[in-house]
């Protein structure tokens, strides 16, 4: 499952005013997945590896691993679930630092809708007390994906 481009997905969250609403786009350099033989094509788990690019309110590069599930379906990559950790280098609002987003999504078809979060603690340097959540819905296709981001550091 490789994804790219559509439109951001709504928090259901409210934003406190200390808050940072935000977004930018992501495009995926590359995603490892063995693929499934011809007789495995059923209900199935697997991992992925993938890089990644943020602009917008996150700059910088990512490294992901995801395990996925495959519950089958006719049409795309059928339907599943996945979950997975980023760790992304780069800049928040101008701040520099590394830090691990959590993922939550699901797919049909070929849409993937998915939610993250920072993990608590992860935040290093300059982005250390970041915290936020954000997501995206994206549909197999070029170009770059749009994503969400609420934010905020500790102390602001």
């Amino acid at each position: 499952m490789s994804t790219n481009a559509t439109n951001p997905t709504n928090s259901n969250d409210e934003a406190s005013t200390d808050q940072a609403t935000a977004g930018g786009i992501f495009t995926t350099l590359s995603w490892e997945e063995p693929q499934p033989g011809e007789d495995d094509k059923g209900p199935r788990v697997a991992h992925a590896h993938t890089t990644t690019r943020f602009e917008g309110v996150i700059a910088g590069t990512s490294d992901a691993h995801y395990v996925l599930f495959y519950g089958g379906g006719t049409e795309g990559w059928g339907d599943g679930h996945y979950h997975g950790y980023e760790q992304v280098t780069g800049t928040v609002d101008g701040r520099s630092g590394t830090f691990v987003l959590a993922h939550d999504g699901g797919f049909s078809g070929t849409t993937v809708k998915a939610t993250w979060t920072v993990v608590p603690g992860s935040a290093t340097d300059g982005l250390t007390g970041l915290r936020g959540h954000g997501g995206f819905t994206a549909g197999q296709s070029e170009g770059g994906t749009p994503y969400t981001f609420v934010h905020e550091f500790d102390g602001q």
